[in-house]
């Protein structure tokens, strides 16, 4: 009897620790996990104040550095779609990023995308892009949108690019998951006077609710949506400067937040 309960009580405490939640690592940047063609499963941080790529590997030890060029007073916005066989078919690794500048005289920001490889070697370059999206077209192949907006003038302008790509997306590849859950997003981001906030609804929905919150899950502001505009636009010089979350809410459907930022 007494070696029975031995037997069940180391069982219950090795299948307790088992089953226990155990962190890994920290990391003082935004990161992600990718799934790279040849090299298989990393995680990537993005340093803003260094302009560095970095990439580890599973077990959180660096596996490279990539410096990215920024201009000066430019800063980090995004890094995307971290790959092999995407943008290139030489195995070489590759990736999109986006950096910003405010314009203080003007009171605008001006975004500009670049597809590179790791080495530095420019493969593209895109003026005012701040969005990049990838479209895996099954026997056609991956097309690559861009969307650039001027924002030195109201309206502003907005120019969508079509790039067909030599490689092909693999699932899990980079961070464009993001991007994919009901199709939000704000632009300018960060706001100063306006930002519009662009959407997409679920198939089947035909109306619903934006709403934004501060930080502590308290509404500042509700607006009703629907399938007809696909945009809204927020007078943002209204809010106290501050990090605000906004999500898009219907019957059962709750979208992920999102973060808007307003000077």
């Amino acid at each position: 009897m007494r070696q029975t309960a031995l037997i069940i009580a180391l069982f219950l405490t090795f299948g307790s620790a088992s089953s226990q939640i155990t962190h890994e690592s920290t990391y003082n940047y935004s990161g992600t996990y990718i799934k790279l063609a040849n090299s298989g499963y990393k995680f990537f941080v993005m340093d803003v104040p260094a302009s560095q790529c970095r990439i580890y590997n599973t077990n959180h030890i660096l596996w490279k550095t990539i410096n990215l060029n920024v201009p000066v007073n430019h800063y980090l916005y995004d890094i995307l779609f971290v790959s092999e066989n995407l943008f290139t078919t030489d195995n070489s690794l590759c990736m999109a990023y986006i950096y910003y500048n405010y314009n203080t005289t003007g009171q605008y920001y001006t975004y500009t995308a670049k597809v590179v490889k790791e080495n530095g070697t420019e493969l593209l370059s895109v003026p005012g892009c701040q969005y990049v999206y990838m479209h895996s077209m099954g026997g056609v192949g991956t097309k690559m949108l861009t969307y650039s907006y001027d924002y030195s003038s109201f309206p502003y302008a907005i120019q969508t690019r079509v790039y067909d790509l030599p490689g092909q997306l693999v699932s899990g590849a980079s961070t464009s998951d993001k991007y994919s859950d009901a199709g939000i997003k704000a632009f300018p981001n960060p706001a100063q006077e306006f930002s519009t906030i662009r959407y997409e609804l679920p198939d089947g929905i035909l109306s619903g609710e934006l709403v934004i919150t501060d930080p502590s899950g308290k509404i500042v502001k509700t607006i009703n949506i629907d399938r007809n505009s696909g945009h809204t636009v927020i007078p943002t010089s209204q809010y106290p400067s501050g990090i605000y979350l906004y999500f898009i809410r219907t019957g059962n459907y709750h979208s992920k937040a999102e973060k808007l930022i307003i000077h």
